[in-house]
């Protein structure tokens, strides 16, 4: 799935001036997905503190960090490729 106002690769416009449009894009999209891996990061960061501090009742105590940690955590990994130099 394209993202909105995304330029796809193809050997004809690779060495033109849509060129400069890809490198932005293919950039902000690796910026975003570094974001949310330091955002998931620090909830990890968070919940083992909140392991630790809680000992015992961690399971009770810490639940609404792990329910977002595990929410947040299939959106936070890097994919292949760009959306914008998939084939289609």
């Amino acid at each position: 799935m394209a993202e909105k106002g995304a330029v796809k690769a193809t050997r004809e416009n690779l060495y033109t001036a849509d060129r400069a449009e890809l490198f932005d894009n293919r950039d902000r999209i690796v910026r975003d997905q570094w974001v949310k891996i330091m955002k998931l990061r620090i909830v990890r960061e968070k919940l083992t503190e909140c392991y630790h501090r809680e000992s015992v009742n961690h399971m009770q105590n810490c639940r609404a960090l792990v329910e977002r940690y595990l929410k947040d955590l299939p959106g936070a990994q890097i994919g292949g490729r760009p959306p914008f130099l998939k084939d289609e």
